[in-house]
Order: C-alpha cells, then structure tokens, then sequence
C-alpha cells in the first residue's frame, strides 16, 4: 500500500483508484483477519499524510458502502461521496438498445417488455444479461449458425446466470 502512494506521489498530479473498496478495507465486524486489519491501519495512515498540495487524488468504488470500514469514511478522507442509483425505465431502454443493437428480438422480448421487467438492476448487470441471453438463444439455433430471435425465456435464463436468483416479478 505506501509503495502505491509513494509512486503517486513521485508522478503528481496522480490518480489512485480502488475498486471495490469495500473488499479491500472491510468493515471490522464479523470475519475479519489480520491481514485486512493492516491493510487498513496502512491505508488510513497513507491517506492522513496526504496533503492538498501533492496533487494526489483518490477515487473508490463500492457497490456496498455499508460494508466498508467506518473509520475510512469519516469525514475528511474523502471530500465527497457520489451515488450513482440504478437507471430509470428511459435509461434502461437506451442500455438494451445499446446492448441489443442489430439484435432480432421475439414479441414477448420488446425492448419496451425488457426495460420494464428488467427493474432493479445496474447497466453491468444489463450488459451481462444481453450477451448471456444471446448465448441462450443460439442454444435453440437449430444449426447453430444464425442467432434466432431473442425471446423472453432466454433473457429469464440470463438473470438466473448473472444475478444468482430469479426475478421477482
């Protein structure tokens, strides 16, 4: 972890973006090992040193805020914490267009039917359920040449892959 700061430093204007810091610095509750423990502890003691004038920046993402430790969101380490919230119904239509382009798609699998179904769930989750539910439907190609058109069954197929569960409906 100071070897990532100390770098930043070295090359300011900098940049250091944590992905998925709720992995990375957990809550201390629970089942948490030494080595997260550290990792921590290291990381709050390199961001306290930080000063403005370093040009040093530094961006986290989590999709599980509650999960991260505390103490790193205190007020102070970071100087702002943006949402980004699930799309709208509009928005969500746009996506699957987007990830549907050139895609032939049953009458039970409108583009207007998905973006209505497919509620409650990020673009990621969106462009991952589009490209599993065209590996479904070439599972119905009957010569396995040309993608048939996508129905809603193969889009179901899709959500149970990626999200584990079935969609509540």
């Amino acid at each position: 972890m100071s070897q990532i700061f100390a770098r930043a430093l070295e090359n300011s204007p900098s940049l250091i973006f944590i992905d998925e810091m709720d992995g990375l610095l957990p809550r201390s509750s629970g089942h948490v090992g030494q080595h997260d423990i550290q990792v921590t502890e290291q990381f709050m003691i390199e961001i306290s040193n930080l000063q403005a004038e370093q040009n040093v920046f530094l961006v986290g993402t989590t999709n599980h805020p509650e999960r991260i430790d505390a103490r790193v969101l205190r007020g102070g380490r970071f100087s702002e914490k943006i949402e980004i919230g699930l799309p709208s119904r509009a928005s969500r239509e746009r996506l699957l267009r987007k990830y549907l382009d050139n895609v032939v798609l049953g009458s039970d699998a409108a583009i207007p039917v998905l973006a209505e179904r497919l509620h409650d769930l990020s673009p990621a989750d969106l462009e991952a359920i589009s490209n599993a539910a065209r590996r479904f439907a070439f599972n119905r190609a009957p010569d396995g040449s040309e993608l048939p058109p996508l129905i809603w069954a193969d889009f179901e197929k899709a959500v149970q892959r990626v999200r584990g569960t079935a969609l509540n409906l």
